[in-house]
């Protein structure tokens, strides 16, 4: 007589080797008949579960290994594929679960000791992580994947010395393996050893001429040594070699958009978007440089945000309803969330902000997607009430995080600036979601209720049509500005003591429209004994083109002086060596029109038309300076001139400048802090009465 347990076996063993061979339909069908005769066969479940996953049919995968451990829970390579399916399906709790699983019943599982870690670190478990990988490493010490995770979980953590020796031994074992030694070139950039990040990734590219990731950080590193004009070649090769490659297009648009060529680097990521890497972060970064570009309109800018949000943000889930309980008096529970809780212009705002919160009706929480801490990142910590990072968090887990802690009021502080989570904000997370501060249009997106503003930048009946958001405009100021502990202190006027006088402005030379450069250029031809200081891009073509573009309007070289990025102190000490500061047009400072007040130093300004354009009329206003806004440039030559021949009174200002603005709503961080939470105060109260 046959014996059926042969047959089933036999049956398996056919079914398992057309698995193996790739005849995956035939496969199938043996694994279902011999599922037919013994519904119960672990290894047919699990193997048929793995064939299903791997053709993407998630449910009946998980269905088949959830049935193999069922039935035999002792069974550790059923857990182990069931964790990759979730993991895969980004199920990634489960996951883990599943590998823990398979490791408590087989402790020297490598793959499932892998890929816990894989999960561990994508869900920010860097303890978790570091332990997995490094348990691969104690039974197979020279496994390079494990390795390069385990410096990745390093760097994320800002272990970059850690890293970096990971990275070390691994090019030591691997010195063949051209990764690893990119791997290692970009890990000691990060640790602040560009000349020795720059000797591996030349060993990178000896071992593999066409590797586009090379390329790439070949091109960081040089950008670090200030060779920018040496970057541009290998940004080019590496989209050359790699079409689609978004972070070396970025930076290839970075790069030109640094040395002032903004048209070529609007064109720059409108190729990449032809090419293929047409991906949210491209866009936003688009988005940004379209600010700078001459000729640009506020229409059209708010066009190109509205295009962005239809394509990457066009289904938003329906308004949640307010949480309860629903008293229009109870404390609310606020969300800030941002990449740039930081040594970043924004950090002062935000700090003063967290001072100045009234405890009693706010409960801050604060969601940070911050990718190196530093002391600011932990200041800022120790002022909030609740601090959860989300940079390891996809977008939707960042969003379920949001509403497990009920949060009332959810403000986005980035807009479209790198390391934004508008895509989290597009799953509407909150009943209200506002945006604050920072970025200086629309986001172009539903899922945002509010824009918080001021009557200055946004004049009532002026600027509504530019907005997806609904103004929800502040009493005084929109901003408030912290005055800096280690500014020196104000400098008399240098006019006083000289013939000469100096007109300046430190802010990013991107901001140097066309418009604005003709209007400087006519403000020191028309000012005999003027000249004018600038920041300048940090490369020798940047500072050629930007002084062709003065030189085109008539300036000539001896009146224009250019500085590059400088230490702080110097910073401050440039900024007092100014007569009168000039505010960039339509694309105006903010922190640097701040710390130029604060140096003594008044702002001259061309009010414009949108919130882009009216940062520094807001700044002057605030301050009772309406004498220094131009509400055209045509006005502002003359304008400078008039202040440059009333020097006893711009001493006199320059004098008692900081006692003005500390007395003035733009350093009131806590009169800002009770206008503000009025603000969300009004809008809870009026979601109330729309339920």
């Amino acid at each position: 007589m046959a014996n059926p347990a042969n047959d089933i076996e036999q049956i398996f063993a056919r079914a398992a080797e057309c698995h193996r061979s790739g005849q995956l339909a035939e496969a199938e069908t043996l694994y279902l008949d011999l599922l037919k005769l013994q519904p119960t066969h672990v290894s047919t479940l699990t193997n048929l579960g793995v064939l299903q996953a791997a053709r993407g049919e998630t449910e009946h995968a998980i269905h088949c290994l959830t049935a193999a451990v069922r039935i035999n829970p002792a069974y550790a390579d059923a857990h182990y594929n069931l964790g990759n399916v979730y993991r895969r399906s980004g199920a990634l709790d489960f996951a883990a679960e599943c590998y823990r699983e398979c490791l408590r019943l087989e402790p020297i599982h490598e793959n499932a000791s892998f890929n816990l870690g894989l999960v561990a670190k994508a869900q920010g478990n860097f303890p978790i992580a570091e332990a997995a990988f490094r348990a691969v490493l104690v039974t197979s010490p020279g496994d390079l994947p494990a390795r390069q995770q385990l410096a990745e979980v390093y760097s994320r953590q800002g272990k970059h010395g850690e890293a970096v020796s990971e990275l070390q031994r691994a090019v030591a074992e691997h010195p063949e393996n051209a990764r690893a030694y990119c791997n290692l070139g970009l890990y000691l950039l990060n640790a602040k050893q560009p000349k020795e990040a720059q000797q591996a990734l030349q060993s990178a590219l000896k071992l593999s001429a066409n590797y586009p990731e090379a390329h790439n950080g070949y091109g960081l590193v040089l950008q670090s040594l200030h060779r920018y004009d040496d970057a541009l070649y290998h940004f080019q090769q590496a989209v050359t070699i790699q079409p689609n490659f978004e972070e070396a297009w970025n930076n290839w648009a970075i790069n030109l958009a640094e040395q002032g060529m903004i048209a070529e680097a609007v064109d720059c990521l409108r190729t990449a978007i032809e090419r293929g890497a047409n991906t949210p972060a491209i866009h936003d970064n688009l988005l940004l440089l379209l600010h700078s570009l001459s000729g640009t309109t506020p229409e059209q800018i708010r066009d190109e945000h509205l295009a962005w949000a239809a394509k990457f943000a066009a289904e938003t889930p329906p308004r949640p309803a307010p949480l309860e309980p629903q008293d229009p008096n109870r404390r609310l529970r606020i969300g800030y969330v941002s990449a740039d809780f930081r040594q970043h212009s924004i950090a002062g705002l935000v700090e003063s902000l967290f001072q100045h919160h009234d405890r009693e009706r706010v409960e801050i929480f604060a969601y940070s997607n911050v990718a190196d801490s530093d002391d600011a990142t932990r200041r800022l910590q120790t002022l909030t009430d609740h601090w959860q990072p989300i940079r390891e968090m996809n977008e939707r887990t960042f969003a379920e995080c949001v509403a497990a802690d009920k949060i009332d009021v959810l403000i986005d502080l980035s807009g479209h600036f790198a390391g934004n989570r508008l895509l989290g904000f597009s799953l509407r997370p909150a009943a209200i979601q506002m945006g604050l501060y920072g970025y200086p249009s629309t986001t172009g997106m539903k899922a945002l209720d509010y824009r918080i503003t001021d009557s200055i930048s946004d004049p009532p009946g002026a600027t509504e049509q530019l907005w997806s958001e609904r103004l929800l405009r502040l009493p005084e100021v929109g901003w408030v500005y912290q005055p800096p502990k280690d500014a020196p202190p104000v400098s008399p006027l240098p006019a006083s003591a000289s013939k000469a006088f100096t007109f300046g402005c430190l802010a990013n030379s991107t901001k140097f429209s066309d418009e604005c450069v003709n209007t400087w250029a006519n403000l020191i031809r028309h000012s005999p004994g003027s000249k004018l200081v600038l920041l300048s891009g940090s490369s020798q073509m940047a500072k050629k083109a930007l002084m062709e573009r003065f030189a085109k309007a008539g300036i000539l070289r001896e009146r224009i002086a250019f500085v590059e990025r400088m230490p702080r102190a110097k910073y401050f000490e440039t900024l007092g060596s100014f007569d009168l500061a000039l505010d960039p047009f339509p694309f105006n400072g903010c922190t640097t029109t701040a710390d130029a007040l604060w140096m003594g130093v008044p702002v001259l300004t061309v009010a414009g038309s949108s919130f882009l354009s009216r940062q520094g009329a807001m700044a002057m206003f605030s301050l009772g300076l309406s004498d220094f806004v131009a509400d055209s440039a045509g006005v502002l030559p003359a304008l400078g001139k008039m202040w440059m021949g009333r020097r006893s009174e711009l001493a006199t200002l320059r004098a008692g400048l900081r006692e003005r603005m500390i007395a003035s709503p733009l350093c009131d961080g806590e009169r800002f802090a009770r206008n503000l939470e009025a603000a969300y105060r009004g809008a809870w109260v009026s979601r109330l009465g729309e339920m």
